[in-house]
C-alpha cells in the first residue's frame, strides 16, 4: 500500500469515527424543528394529584420565591401540594419554606449527602403513611427555580395519556444578567431542549435533566429511585431507559433555574460536577445500554451514540481538524477520484450538521435571535471549561453557591 492509500485510509477512519455524532445532531435538530407542539386543551378538567418536591440545602435566600412560584401554578389547589426537603441545612431554610406555604421535611445525615439521597429519604418517609397512594405523581423542582404556571396542567395531560416519566424544558432564569448566562441559556436550549426533544420525536427516549422532572407513582413502584451520583438525574434516567422505559420530553412547559452570572468557585463547582458526572455515566451505562434487550435496535443505536456523544466544544474541534484534513486532501488530489469526493462530502455534511443544530433552538424553541451574537463569547467559555476540566473531578456532591437575586 502506497503513501496516498495510507493517507486516504487514515482520513476515512477519522471520518467514520466522528461522522455518526454529527448525524445524530442533524437528525435530532431536524426532528425537533419539524415536530409540532400539541395545544393544551382548554376544556380538559385536571384530575391528577401532584406532590411538588423541592430538595434544598442551605437555600434560605431563595427558597421562598421557588415555593411561591410552585404555589401560584394554574392548577386546582386541592390537587397539589408543595414539600421542601430541608437536607442537612445549617440555616433557616426550613422556617423560610414553611412561612412561604410549603410542607417541610427535615433530614440530617452527614454521610449520605446529595439530592439523590434526599429524594430516597422522602419516599421512604412517605411510604408507611400511604401518602404515595393518594397522589399520581411526584414533580422534582430545584430550590432556585421559577416554574411555568401551566406546568402541572401539561404533566396532567401526559399522565392521562399513560406516560409515567416526563421531562419539561429546563432553561435559565434571568438569562440576560451577563454574557455567561446568555451563553448558558443557549447551551441549555441545545442540551436540555433540542437534543432530548429530537430523540423523543425520533422514537427514542428523552433523558432527565434534574429539574422539572415528573415521576408517576405507578412508575416509581415499578422502577424505584436508586440514584446517588454526581448527576443523579442522568443516572436514574439511564437505568430506566435500559429497562425499556420511555421518558417523554415536554416542550410546552418550562422551569428556569438561576445560574452563576460570572465565573468563580460556584460556576466552577457546578461545571465540574456536570462534566465529570457525565463521564461517570458514560463509563457505567455504555455496556449496559449496548446489551439492553428491553430496548429496540433503533433505540439502542441512538442511545449508545447519545451516551458516547462528545461535548459540543470537542465536536467543533473535531470538525476543524477532520474537515480541514479532508479539504487539504481534496485540494492536494486535484479533486480527482472517488476518495476525494467522498471526503469532501463528509466535511460538508459535518458542517451542515453543526449549522442546522446551532440554528435549531431558534426554530424549535423560539429562542430570541439576539443570542446568535452571544456565540462570540463561546471561545472564552470553552477555554474556561478546559481549565475546570484540568482541575480534576469533585470528590463528592457539592452545592453550587448562589448569587444574590436581582
Amino acid at each position: 500500500m502506497n503513501m496516498d492509500s495510507l493517507a486516504v485510509a487514515a482520513l476515512a477512519a477519522l471520518n467514520i469515527a466522528v461522522l455518526p455524532f454529527f448525524l445524530l445532531l442533524l437528525m435530532s435538530a431536524v426532528a425537533a424543528v419539524v415536530a409540532r407542539k400539541r395545544p393544551l386543551p382548554a376544556d380538559l378538567a385536571p384530575r391528577s394529584h401532584f406532590l411538588i418536591v423541592i430538595p434544598a440545602h442551605n437555600e434560605e435566600t431563595g427558597i421562598a420565591d421557588t415555593v411561591r412560584s410552585c404555589l401560584e401554578s394554574d392548577y386546582p389547589s386541592d390537587l397539589f401540594s408543595v414539600m421542601v426537603i430541608a437536607d442537612n441545612c445549617s440555616d433557616s431554610t426550613a422556617n423560610v419554606a414553611a412561612e412561604a406555604g410549603a410542607n417541610v421535611l427535615e433530614r440530617h445525615d452527614e454521610t449520605r449527602k446529595s439530592k439523590g439521597y434526599a429524594i430516597e429519604y422522602l419516599i421512604e418517609t412517605l411510604e408507611p403513611s400511604r401518602v404515595l397512594d393518594s397522589i399520581h405523581a411526584i414533580v422534582i423542582i430545584d430550590a432556585d427555580t421559577l416554574v411555568d404556571r401551566k406546568l402541572l396542567r401539561v404533566f396532567d395531560q401526559d399522565l392521562r395519556l399513560g406516560h409515567d416519566w416526563i421531562q419539561c424544558y429546563y432553561t435559565v432564569r434571568a438569562p440576560e444578567r451577563s454574557w455567561r448566562t446568555r451563553l448558558m441559556n443557549y447551551a441549555f436550549s441545545l442540551f436540555n431542549g433540542v437534543l432530548p426533544y429530537g430523540h423523543y420525536v425520533l422514537g427514542s427516549s428523552a433523558g432527565f435533566r434534574g429539574n422539572g422532572m415528573c415521576f408517576s407513582t405507578r412508575g416509581m413502584r415499578r422502577r424505584p429511585w436508586k440514584a446517588y451520583g454526581l448527576v443523579e438525574d442522568m443516572e436514574y434516567s439511564w437505568s430506566l431507559r435500559a429497562a425499556g422505559e420511555r421518558i417523554v420530553f415536554e416542550p410546552r412547559a418550562t422551569v428556569a433555574a438561576a445560574m452563576p452570572s460570572a465565573g468563580g468557585k460556584g460556576a466552577a463547582t457546578q461545571r465540574a460536577r456536570w462534566e465529570f458526572g457525565r463521564s461517570q455515566i458514560r463509563r457505567r451505562f455504555l455496556p449496559i445500554v449496548w446489551r439492553a434487550r428491553a430496548m429496540s435496535a433503533w433505540d439502542r443505536l441512538l442511545s449508545v451514540l447519545e451516551l458516547a456523544l462528545p461535548t459540543l466544544s470537542a465536536l467543533a474541534l473535531a470538525f476543524a481538524v477532520v474537515a480541514g484534513l479532508d479539504l487539504v486532501w481534496f485540494v492536494w488530489s486535484g479533486g480527482q477520484g472517488i476518495s476525494g469526493a467522498l471526503l469532501l462530502a463528509s466535511a460538508v455534511l459535518m458542517l451542515v450538521s453543526l449549522v442546522v443544530y446551532a440554528l435549531a433552538p431558534f426554530l424549535a424553541l423560539k429562542l430570541p435571535l439576539h443570542y446568535l451574537a452571544t456565540l462570540a463569547f463561546a471561545p472564552i467559555y470553552m477555554a474556561w471549561k478546559l481549565i475546570v476540566r484540568v482541575a480534576g473531578p469533585p470528590r463528592a456532591w457539592v452545592r453550587t453557591e448562589r448569587e444574590p437575586s436581582r
